[in-house]
């Protein structure tokens, strides 16, 4: 099943997804290089970067926006996704951001909130894959929105 964007609900998400598909232009996916903190500014507090590692596969937090960190007890970066006891193989977290590696395609993932705001029902992230060399996914750009009961 290939991935369809008319399937996204946050307008963040979105946004991220139109901008990471107009760096990509002919390509299977954008560069890091391609990408422009200054076109982002209002999606930065939601921003996240992984590190992939391809083998073994393993995920390392790269940067974390200010959003996503104020809903976290802890703040991962810098750490392997492999180190995390409740983010390692086999956790659904796991899952998407390893279908956007193999598939080279982007992933929308809709875990659970489970953070300490009780306002927020649901997560939506939109999972971009990134490339240095067009051919094997070397970073994951990652938007997360955080979706509250209201909506």
């Amino acid at each position: 099943m290939s991935f369809d964007p008319s399937q996204i609900k946050s307008i963040k998400n979105f946004e991220m997804y139109q901008y990471w598909d107009s760096k990509r232009g002919d390509r299977l996916m954008p560069a890091r290089a391609d990408l422009d903190p200054a076109d982002l500014r209002d999606l930065l507090p939601n921003i996240l970067i992984h590190e992939v590692q391809l083998e073994p596969l393993d995920f390392r937090y790269r940067l974390i926006g200010s959003e996503i960190v104020r809903h976290l007890e802890t703040n991962p970066t810098g750490q392997w996704m492999s180190s995390i006891p409740h983010q390692k193989k086999p956790s659904k977290l796991w899952s998407y951001l390893e279908k956007a590696v193999t598939d080279k395609a982007p992933v929308i993932a809709t875990p659970p909130y489970v953070g300490r705001y009780k306002a927020h029902k649901s997560i939506e992230d939109i999972i971009l894959p990134l490339s240095i060399d067009g051919v094997k996914v070397n970073m994951l750009f990652i938007c997360v929105d955080f979706l509250s009961n209201k909506q």
